[in-house]
Parts: structure tokens; sequence; C-alpha cells
């Protein structure tokens, strides 16, 4: 705790004590020297030093002294005049009252006060880690509020629940005694409570604050987390102070700026703050609006760890089960009654499966509230007027694909605002509206996640991105480029349109990460613009990490799985469907188009049932908007499989994303459809 408000807190006390205490009362008078012997351990641990405080902390220390003196005598029975000593020791609290304001107001002024520190019990780390977890799901919860009540000014509805969050976090807050968490939810809630009775606009600069408080809030509960972790003192924020008294400015209705700059602007009374974060306060009724009371699911927090486990554990049993079968399909084929029973048993396994899949499984709404936020904050420091709207916020997908999205689809939210959206003068010129628009959309499409990102900006500029791209070595000056190849040249590292290098965006590195990312989730990403109306980013991500549909095929004596959603179809080509082409090696026509034909036993050093390309099946494979026929000796039917990770020993294998363990107990490979692209043209 600072060493001024450990101090404050303790003259505080001594004076409370003093109103009500009775010199008969020996419990008082044991409480009274308690509160007196610590200050004066506080006091004495102070330095002396060339600063306006010296003299006030000589000062200090003598009444102190005569404080303890008129106490001892008072406790001893030694007083001749106990009225004259309780006045004594009252002059000294008022004294002491004095110094601790002094210290107050000159740490304000400087700027510079030192770290404050709270410890965590050790009994009351598990309660400490609750509350984490449930202030961020508030914390969410205001922030969203925040930018909703921006679209929807005046909804009592909204305005309560942002109320309710800080509400609720002062009160956990008051509770767990974080002092500096309580306050701030505090001074949050006076400012919201006068916007809930009308008295001032939640809009513009109180927004602001409000927004700032939530920022801080999330930082404070962080470094709480990593302070309980790692069992040290948690630290209080340095701006903290600050952003109080401009939070108190704002609540009365002051000029924020003027507020922050203020030499006499102090630090909120904590000691208060303190009684009120610990009273339990009854619960507010809203009566601004009737809401129909729906029943809802009653939910239980589960480790993280705990729900791998389970997930892991499902897909052993998907594997024996997939053995059991294969037995009853060979062995067992002719007793009906056991293979209608195995079949049940397999139909329960899936269910089973599925459900537990399905507990992975969040909503992406979280994903896209951080985006909200951050488009509000660029367009105020662009200077660009730009509305955000989202769709399919609902949508789940899997948790861990969730975690990893949200980078990428920061960089791209960026490139919107940065390089997308034009300013507010280029827009009219254009005849366009000066709010530019940006939509960030998620649905559901043929067993994957789409997430589009689409601007009403200027759109993308082939020629620039072409003349950079030929300037950076990315391509050949002579090499010709359909649009589509055009705009992913922006992938490429270090490629940057952009004229300067701003704050936002311009160092050509933020799309190159999006495409490193996107494809480590076995995704894609397509690119649609059209000059002076906008662009279109589409992001194809599988649901699930941890399971696949797969075709499976063999290849000699060797079983591979290739993923569905890769596959777009199967034949068996005929001799005037095979050519050879110079320099692009072995081709064949499909469809009318012609694709290079990659034998998969030569790349991966099998012995095949044939080498005849007409005797073979072809499996056309499609990535990135580019072809290829995978040349295997038959299919062998498709089936859904749990993807193991190959293990530390092999690392990564281009052209291999995984392993399967079949029903008959042994391993298959299952194909990278992109690193057996880039594979077949290294060789």
């Amino acid at each position: 705790m600072q060493e001024t408000d450990k101090l404050s807190e303790l003259v505080h006390r001594a004076a409370s004590a003093i109103n009500v205490l009775n010199p008969t009362e020996m419990s008082e008078l044991e409480s009274l020297q308690t509160i007196l012997d610590e200050i004066r351990q506080n006091i004495t641990g102070m330095n002396d030093g060339p600063d306006p405080c010296s003299a006030g902390l000589e000062q200090a220390k003598g009444t102190t002294s005569d404080a303890v003196e008129a106490l001892q005598k008072i406790f001893q029975s030694e007083a001749e005049d106990v009225t004259k000593l309780i006045e004594t020791i009252t002059q000294a609290v008022v004294t002491l009252q004095s110094f601790t304001d002094e210290l107050e107001q000159t740490a304000s002024q400087s700027g510079s006060t030192p770290a404050e520190y709270t410890s965590i019990a050790e009994e009351d780390v598990s309660l400490v880690l609750d509350f984490i977890t449930e202030a961020i799901e508030h914390i969410e919860s205001v922030e969203a509020g925040l930018l909703e009540l921006e679209s929807k000014p005046g909804d009592t509805e909204v305005l309560n629940k942002i109320f309710r969050g800080f509400h609720t976090i002062k009160g956990m807050a008051g509770f767990l005694n974080l002092a500096d968490i309580g306050s701030l939810a505090h001074s949050a809630e006076n400012l919201l409570d006068m916007a809930r009775k009308g008295n001032l606009a939640l809009a513009g600069e109180n927004t602001d604050v409000v927004l700032e408080a939530a920022d801080m809030m999330k930082k404070m509960v962080s470094e709480l987390k990593a302070s309980v972790e790692a069992n040290k003192p948690v630290s209080s924020p340095e701006t903290l102070p600050d952003l109080l008294v401009r939070l108190d400015a704002a609540a009365e209705g002051r000029n924020l700026v003027a507020a922050a700059n203020s030499p006499q602007a102090r630090h909120t009374d904590k000691q208060l703050e303190r009684v009120l974060v610990a009273k339990s306060e009854p619960k507010i009724r809203d009566t601004t609006a009737k809401t129909q009371i729906r029943p809802s699911d009653e939910k239980i927090k589960v480790s993280i760890n705990r729900l791998d486990n389970l997930v892991n554990m499902v897909g052993e049993l998907v594997v024996a089960q997939l053995m059991v079968t294969e037995e009853a399909n060979t062995t067992l084929a002719s007793d009906h009654t056991f293979s209608r029973k195995v079949a049940h048993q397999s139909k329960i396994v899936r269910e089973l499966q599925q459900l537990s899949m399905s507990m992975r499984m969040v909503p992406i709404q979280g994903v896209f509230q951080k985006m909200a936020r951050l488009v509000r904050d660029l367009s105020r420091k662009s200077g660009k007027d730009i509305s955000f709207s989202t769709s399919g916020d609902q949508t789940e997908l899997d948790r861990t694909v969730v975690d990893r999205i949200t980078d990428p689809l920061v960089h791209m939210v960026r490139n919107s605002v940065d390089h997308g959206i034009e300013p507010p003068d280029d827009r009219g010129k254009a005849g366009k509206n000066s709010t530019g628009h940006i939509e960030l959309r998620a649905f559901h499409e043929a067993g994957n996640i789409v997430i589009e990102i689409e601007d009403d900006g200027k759109g993308l500029n082939k020629e620039r991105i072409l003349r950079k791209a030929v300037e950076n070595g990315a391509v050949a000056p002579e090499q010709e480029l359909s649009e589509e190849d055009i705009f992913k040249l922006i992938f490429h590292a270090g490629l940057s349109t952009a004229q300067k290098v701003t704050s936002i965006s311009g160092r050509g590195v933020g799309m190159d990460v999006v495409k490193k990312n996107v494809e480590s989730l076995r995704g894609r990403i397509d690119i649609s613009s059209v000059p002076g109306k906008g662009s279109v980013f589409t992001v194809r991500l599988p649901l699930t990490l941890a399971i696949i549909d797969g075709q499976v095929v063999n290849v000699g004596t060797n079983r591979y799985i290739i993923p569905i959603n890769s596959i777009a179809c199967s034949l068996r080509p005929g001799a005037e469907q095979i050519s050879t082409i110079q320099c692009q090696g072995e081709m064949v026509k499909v469809q009318g188009a012609l694709i290079s034909v990659v034998r998969l036993y030569e790349l991966f050093g099998v012995v095949p049932a044939t080498r005849e390309a007409t005797e073979s099946l072809l499996v056309v494979v499609e990535d990135d908007g580019k072809k290829c026929g995978l040349l295997v000796d038959n299919l062998s039917g498709q089936q859904q499989v749990v993807i193991k990770s190959l293990g530390d020993g092999l690392g990564r294998v281009k052209g291999i994303s995984g392993a399967a363990i079949m029903g008959d107990g042994k391993v298959s490979l299952i194909l990278d459809v992109p690193g057996l692209m880039e594979l077949a043209r290294e060789t």
C-alpha cells in the first residue's frame, strides 16, 4: 500500500476512534494505542529530505510522541486531567491530518507517487481467481454496451446494463478488499448513475472517460491475475489517480482536461470509497423498462484442461469404436445381430463426439466486440467518420480458432480503416457519404465458418500493387497475373502500397501475418475489390481443429487422407487428356483447363499398384484458386477422422498436416494440400 495512503487511513481511523472514545473503556484505549503505535512506526520510517514536507515530518513525529505519552498516562490511570490529555491527542491527530494532506498534495502536483502494493492472502486466492473470471465478463459487457449506446443514444436498458457491470465489480472488489479496483468502479458508477438520472448525457468525452475506465479495469484485472499466479503483491497503476479525478470531474459536469491538468487535482478520497465498496448495498431495481422473464440455461465453470482432456478421450473412444466396427465388418460379418448392435453403438459414439466438440464451441461475439472498439478508436485517431456493423456474431466455432483468429482480424480491420476508407473530403468529392462503413459478418457454409470484412472505401489499386511487387522483386516485370493473383500480392512480406507509414499501418508486415495465421488454421483468404466501391476480404476456416471429414485414398500399400473441403472432383483420366508441357511437366486437361499432375508415389517414395495414369484415379484438389491433380491407385471411401499431431520428434513436415488412427489400428497420414502443391512445384 502507498505510504501516504496508509498513513492517511491510520489517521482517519485514529480520528474516528477519538470521536467515540470513552476513557473508562479499556478495549477502546487499547485500540487507539495500537493505531498510534502504527502511526509512529510509519512516520519514523519516512526519510527526511530537502522537500517541502520535511518541516511537517518533524512536527508530525513530535505530536505523535505527545499523543502516545498522553494515552499512556490515561491508560495507566496516572492522569490528573483526562480531558486535557484527550485534547492533546486530538490536536496531534489534527496536525497529522494536515501533514498527510500536504503529502498527498505534493505527490499530486509532482505527478510521481510511489507504487502501491496490495497483498493477496493465501486463503483468498481461489476467490480472487473467480473474481477475475467474472470481472472480465462484466468488463466485456460494459465495453459492448458503451459501443451500443453510441448507436442508440438514450437507450435506458443499455445504460442500466453498463451500470450493473461496474456495480457488480465494485461489490466483489469490496468483499476481497481490492481497494484500487473498487475505487475505479465506484467513480465510474457515480458517473453512470448521473447519466441514469438524466443529469448528464453519456456521449463524447463522457463516453471516452468511461471507456478509459473499462480499459484501466481490464489492465488492473490482468495484472491482478499475473500477480496472483506469481504469488507477488499487486501494484497500483500510476495513472489511476488522474483517471479517478477525471471521472469525478465528468460526474460533476466539469471540464475533463482542466481537471486532469489542474495542479490542485488530488487523489479521490480512498478511505471513503473503501467504506463504500465494503458496505453491502441493496440491489437496484430497474423500473424503466419491462422485460419478459425467460428461463435461462444454468451454467457451471469447467477447467479448459479438463475439457480438452474430455475431447481427447472421446477421440480415443472413436478410434476404438472404428476398430470394433472394422472387426465386425470382416470377421463377424455374418452375425447380423452383432453387426446391428455395433452400428447402434457407433451412432451413440458419434453423437457423443459431436456433443463433446460442441462444448468447445464458443460464439465469435467477443472477437467482434473487440473489432467494434478498434474501429471506434482508429477512426478517431485517423480523423475519419466510420460506422461499424456486425452480423452473425452468435456464430460458434472452436475455442482455439476463436483465440487465434483475433490477430488476423485486427490487421485486416486496421487496413480497412487506414487504406480502404477515404478521408471525408475525398469521399465527398467522389459522391459518397462522408461517413464510411465497415461491416463484419460471420456465417456457416459447407462445413466451414466464413468471416467477411467489407468496406465501402476506394478499393484496391491493381496498378500500384503490381508496381510495388515488381519493385520488391515479388514478381517479374514481364509476368502476367490475373486480377485475383494481383490482389493476393498484398500478403507478400514487406509489400505495402501506403503512401506513408502511420501509427496504424503501412510497414507491409500485417497482411503477411494474416496469411500465415489463417493458413496455420487450415483456412484461406479470398479478396474481391471494385475501384471506388470498396473491398471484401473473405476468410474461410474449419469449424474445429480436432476432426475433419476426409477422403481415404490408396497408393500402393499405404493409405492417405485428403480433406474433403479441398477436393473439387475425382476422375479416371483418358490418354487424350494427358500431355507433357516443357518447363511445366505432366499436365491433364479437366473441363477445358490444364492442371498439373502430382504423382504421390514419387513424392512419398512408395511403390504404386500401377504407374499408368490411365489405370489410376486422379483426385483434383484446389487451394487458393489453384488446382492440381493427385494421382492415386483408388479411393476407399469417406471417413471422419480425429487429427493427431506428428509430435515434436518429426515436427512440421511439408505436405503432411497430421495423422489419424484408422479402424484397423494402423496410422494414415493426413495430406496438407497447400504444402503438397508447393512441394510439387519445388520438385
